[in-house]
């Protein structure tokens, strides 16, 4: 019975492995993909004509006069919850590469939700589509979503409230803003029919200290937009640029706010 156990054990080591294997390659890929996509900004707007908040925000974090970035790496190490009654957190290991033109990124994930069950996954948007792929010890698929309009719509809203990492692309011309009061600007953003906006929270002193959108939290039949917010709690410089170092992303759900992740950038890589 050992001697079938031991076997059995070692063909889902294997299989686990090729998984592993293949997941990384096609994560690889697209991410060559999106870098092989990226093109040279056209001229930035004026600079003058944004709401007073963001000329702020873009003068605090150094994005003013600077050539525009086209492509950000970074690493996150965080704390999920799946769900609001979930007690105890998971570590999560992340890494993340964006473009500004096209709108772009590719996110991946480890994490264990206990030490037999590993868990990877994939998010990403392009060209105004949304991919999601969670799989369980690499081999079982938990979601896969490709191509539905609301996570779409909420992949180009997670493009708008990560323009942190980015502040140059404030400037470009595919964004609309809309100033709300004195410390609060609206970003819109229109890509291959979808639609999406962001509200940029900035202080006096030209600090982000926040960003909300009211986002689809599920795609089923049923699924509603809820407030998203993220918090920054820290900031960092990185070749001139303050971006955010530390975030917390809590969802204003009906029965009450659930923060599902709170993590820290690493690694981080401008271009």
């Amino acid at each position: 019975m050992r001697g079938i156990l031991g076997i059995f054990a070692a063909v889902l080591a294997v299989l686990y492995q090729k998984s592993v294997w293949n997941f990384t390659a096609q994560s690889d890929k697209a991410i060559a993909d999106l870098l092989a996509s990226s093109s040279t900004h056209p001229p930035f707007a004026e600079f003058e004509t944004l709401p007073a908040p963001v000329q702020r925000w873009l003068k605090n974090s150094g994005a003013v006069g600077r050539q525009g970035i086209k492509c950000v790496r970074l690493k996150q190490t965080g704390w999920m919850k799946l769900k609001p009654e979930q007690r105890k957190w998971t570590k999560a290991e992340a890494e993340q590469v964006i473009t500004t033109l096209p709108p772009s990124f590719v996110w991946t994930v480890k994490m264990k939700m206990n030490p037999f069950m590993p868990v990877i996954g994939k998010d990403s948007f392009k060209d105004g589509k949304a991919q999601m792929l969670i799989k369980m010890a690499a081999l079982v698929p938990l979601a896969q979503v490709e191509g539905d309009a609301k996570t779409n719509e909420s992949a180009l809203q997670r493009f708008l409230m990560e323009m942190a990492w980015y502040p140059t692309a404030a400037l470009l011309p595919y964004l609309v803003w809309k100033e709300e009061d004195g410390t609060a600007a609206e970003a819109t953003m229109s890509i291959n029919g979808v639609t999406g906006s962001a509200t940029f929270h900035i202080n006096e002193q030209g600090e982000l200290i926040r960003i909300t959108a009211l986002r689809f939290k599920d795609n089923g039949n049923e699924a509603k937009r809820f407030p998203c917010v993220a918090e920054i709690k820290r900031q960092m410089n990185v070749d001139g640029f303050t971006i955010p170092a530390e975030i917390e992303i809590t969802w204003l759900l009906e029965e009450g706010p659930f923060t599902w992740y709170k993590f820290s950038v690493h690694d981080v890589e401008i271009t």
